[in-house]
């Protein structure tokens, strides 16, 4: 059973669809697996409520342009979180979008394991859930996704704002500017991070772990030649764990973490060919508990940011056992 021939809404509303369907092999491990999923449904979504075949959306010149991802959040908690899903693990799946106008839109999702004899209801989740009052055993994810499209038809690196044909938005709800992710991405653009590095909270105990990635074109790009979104929660996680084993955690402590709270802003697209220079920052909440991880990706050749990415996690003592040393 495919994840995609599963995920049929059951109900759906003018803002909303939801969807109930298994968890496939395909559709969780690290992290990676899960986000490129939630992608799926984010496009889904507003293929459905928009008037857009995201799949095939072409702007007024007859051009293909694509529905990017600009900003991504995934949210969960030790009663649920995207380590946690294994192998057939039905879910309820409640997908909600937003106006931003002609040019991007967002997308909500909240995602539970499916309640016995009830179906999912499409309006029944709302931003005050999301942003006010999040729920135990719930995962959320915000998906701000831009329409861009190839200035000259070949290169990654000269990608522009485009709009398709038919893409209907005027009918969705507005999101409260408080919430805006603008705000949260805005910020980790300006400062490099998504974490207050003047919180006490937090003690920072690694300023500095560099690392270089070259971009790998059989594992990295897309079907349209772009370097696939969810590749970099790949990378994410693999700068992560570059610092975690320096730090003598084992690979079971690595696999077995709870991740709590995950931001990733896209700041640009890189060229195939591409090696990326990686700053890794580590803080330690003060008393112990949730760490923070902060990944910085910039291109090599040129020096231009292409991602920031801040992670919160927690680390299960027992899998650690002790770290390596």
């Amino acid at each position: 059973m495919s994840s995609v021939a599963t995920a049929v809404p059951l109900t759906a509303s003018d803002s909303a669809v939801s969807r109930r369907l298994r968890i496939t092999p395909s559709m969780c491990g690290q992290t990676s697996l899960f986000a490129g999923q939630i992608g799926d449904w984010a496009w889904d979504t507003v293929s459905r409520l928009c008037g857009t075949d995201v799949l095939t959306a072409t702007n007024d010149a007859g051009s293909p342009t694509y529905l990017a991802f600009y900003y991504f959040r995934i949210r969960g908690t030790p009663a649920l979180h995207p380590g946690a899903l294994r192998f057939g693990d039905t879910l309820d799946v409640t997908s909600k979008a937003y106006n931003f106008g002609s040019e991007s839109i967002l997308t909500v999702h909240r995602i539970c394991k499916a309640a016995e004899g009830r179906a999912p209801e499409a309006d029944a989740f709302g931003h005050e859930e999301l942003y006010e009052r999040p729920q135990p055993g719930r995962i959320y994810a915000e998906t701000f996704n831009r329409w861009i499209t190839r200035s000259d038809g070949k290169s990654n690196e000269s990608l522009i704002k485009s709009s398709p044909v038919g893409f209907q938005y005027a009918h969705l709800p507005l999101l409260p500017d408080e919430y805006s992710p603008r705000r949260a991405y805005g910020d980790a653009r300006a400062r490099g991070t998504f974490h207050d590095v003047d919180s006490a909270e937090y003690r920072l105990t690694v300023d500095r772990f560099p690392l270089r990635y070259a971009v790998d074109v059989i594992r990295d790009v897309n079907g349209v030649g772009l370097i696939y979104f969810a590749s970099y929660f790949s990378m994410v996680d693999w700068a992560i764990w570059q610092l975690a084993r320096h730090q003598g955690r084992s690979e079971q402590a690595f696999l077995s973490r709870v991740v709590l709270d995950q931001q990733l802003c896209f700041l640009g697209n890189a060229a195939l060919d591409t090696t990326f220079d990686i700053d890794v920052q580590h803080w330690e909440r003060v008393g112990g508990g949730e760490e923070l991880f902060n990944v910085k990706m910039r291109e090599g050749a040129q020096g231009r940011d292409i991602a920031v990415a801040t992670v919160k996690v927690r680390f299960d003592a027992a899998s650690e056992g002790g770290r390596r040393g």
